[in-house]
């Protein structure tokens, strides 16, 4: 069942990347769009655990390093949406593995949108990206927060529960009378 895990979550990474490239870029504002590895990656932190949101964040940010357009440094985005990943997780388990109410998601949502987008900017004035504008920092933040809440409502529901689905044997007859 861990291989059908992993199947599923690269799976849903390999659908939000495309997705993500080739047809979300078509309605950014400001150019910002709705981050949808990011949902992706959160819905997996979420249902799995800190370790899952971390490598989830890893292999899904490495996507978005290496898919067209990517136009910056190798990395930064792996970087950015581990450290997303991983918070995601923690508030998974601070919630002692109970489901997390339609606040808590959209509260995580707008964290890990705020962690990530923090990061990959703070990296990219480190590396000298000249795309980078601090200026207008605060406007595109609420705005990737605002995408970003608006797929999570379809997204994160159905990746926790198809990932929900996937349980191992041993963990299905614990949970049976």
């Amino acid at each position: 069942m861990t291989a059908l895990r992993i199947g599923l979550a690269a799976l849903f990474l390999m659908i939000a990347v495309t997705v993500q490239t080739s047809v979300l870029t078509n309605i950014a504002v400001a150019g910002v769009t709705c981050d949808l590895t990011l949902i992706v990656v959160i819905a997996l932190a979420l249902s799995r655990g800190p370790e899952w949101g971390a490598i989830a964040g890893f292999v899904g940010g490495l996507m978005l390093d290496v898919v067209p357009p990517a136009d910056h440094t190798a990395g930064r985005w792996a970087l950015s949406l581990a450290i997303a990943g991983y918070i995601a997780g923690l508030i998974r388990r601070e919630t002692s593995g109970s489901p997390v109410g339609p606040l808590g998601v959209a509260l995580t949502v707008v964290l890990g949108t705020a962690v990530s987008f923090f990061i990959f900017s703070a990296t990219g004035s480190l590396l000298h990206d000249p795309s980078v504008d601090w200026g207008e920092f605060g406007v595109r933040l609420g705005i990737a927060a605002g995408y970003d809440v608006v797929g999570a409502i379809v997204v994160i529901p159905l990746v926790m529960w198809i990932m929900g689905r996937v349980q191992p044997a041993r963990e299905r007859r614990r949970v049976a009378p």
